[in-house]
C-alpha cells in the first residue's frame, strides 16, 4: 500500500532524526523552512522548499505536514508554525512509532510525534503539536496539553493534568493526581509532586564531584576481599 506523502517543517536535528523514523510510514517528499533560515537546497536527498512557497511545490490537497523543531521560545515556534500551516491549508498527521500501544480509549489531536517505547496508559489525552521522546511513561487518564516537549524517560503518574507548552526535561517524574500550570519549564531528574503555576521553573540539583578518582572510588565501595 502506497504511503501518505509528508512534508516535514524543520531543518535541524529534530528534524533530521524524524526523517529516518517517519519513514517507514511515510512517504517523505520535502523538507520545508522559512527562507530566511533555508540554508541547504537539500537534507538526505529530500528537497528543502521554502515555506513561503511550499504550497506551489507539493499541494495541500495531496500532502500532510508535521512540525519538527524543538522548544525554542517554550515550545510556541513550535505552536506558530503549526498554525501557520493550518493557515496554508494542510492538513496534519501524527507519527506514533509503532512500537507504541495504542489502547482504544486513547483521544489525541494532531501535529504529535511519540517516538519509540512510549507508554500511554488507557484513557489519557494528549492534545497537538505534543513532542514525546523515546522511553517515557504517561499514567492513565492524564491529560497532556498542547505544544508540550517531554524528553525520554519522563515518567507521569496517573490522573495528572500537564497545561499548554510544558517542558518537561530528561528523566523528570511528576506525581499522581497533579495540574501542572502552562510553560512550566522541568529540568532534569527533577521530582514534581505537587502542583504548579504558570511559568515556573523547577531544577534538581547536579551531580556532585566526589573526592575520588574513579579508579579509586571502585576500589572504596568494592574492597577487595580478606
Amino acid at each position: 500500500m502506497a504511503h501518505e506523502k509528508l512534508i516535514i517543517y524543520g531543518n535541524g536535528q529534530i528534524a533530521r532524526m524524524l526523517l529516518h523514523f517517519a519513514r517507514g510510514q511515510f512517504d517523505v517528499v520535502a523538507f520545508t523552512v522559512d527562507r530566511s533560515v533555508c540554508q541547504e537546497a537539500e537534507i538526505e536527498r529530500v528537497p528543502v522548499v521554502p515555506f513561503e512557497d511550499i504550497a506551489e511545490h507539493f499541494s495541500p490537497n495531496a500532502h500532510q505536514m508535521i512540525i519538527a523543531v524543538g522548544y525554542r521560545e517554550m515550545n510556541a515556534l513550535r505552536a506558530r508554525k503549526y498554525a501557520e500551516g493550518r493557515a496554508r491549508g494542510y492538513c496534519f498527521t501524527n507519527y506514533i512509532h509503532p512500537s507504541v500501544v495504542w489502547h482504544p480509549n486513547l483521544i489525541t489531536g494532531e501535529n504529535n510525534v511519540i517516538l519509540d517505547h512510549v507508554a500511554i496508559h488507557p484513557y489519557t489525552r494528549l492534545g497537538n503539536s505534543n513532542f514525546v521522546c523515546s522511553n517515557t511513561s504517561i499514567g492513565h487518564g492524564c491529560t497532556i496539553g498542547d505544544n508540550c516537549w517531554i524528553n525520554s524517560g519522563v515518567s507521569i503518574g496517573g490522573e495528572t493534568r500537564i497545561g499548554d507548552a510544558c517542558f518537561l526535561g530528561i528523566n523528570a517524574a511528576i506525581g499522581d493526581n497533579i495540574v501542572m500550570g502552562e510553560r512550566c519549564y522541568i529540568g532534569a531528574n527533577t521530582l514534581i509532586s505537587h502542583p504548579t503555576q504558570a511559568d515556573e521553573v523547577y531544577i534538581s540539583a547536579g551531580g556532585e564531584l566526589f573526592p575520588l578518582r574513579s579508579h579509586a572510588f571502585l576500589q572504596f565501595i568494592s574492597p577487595p576481599a580478606p
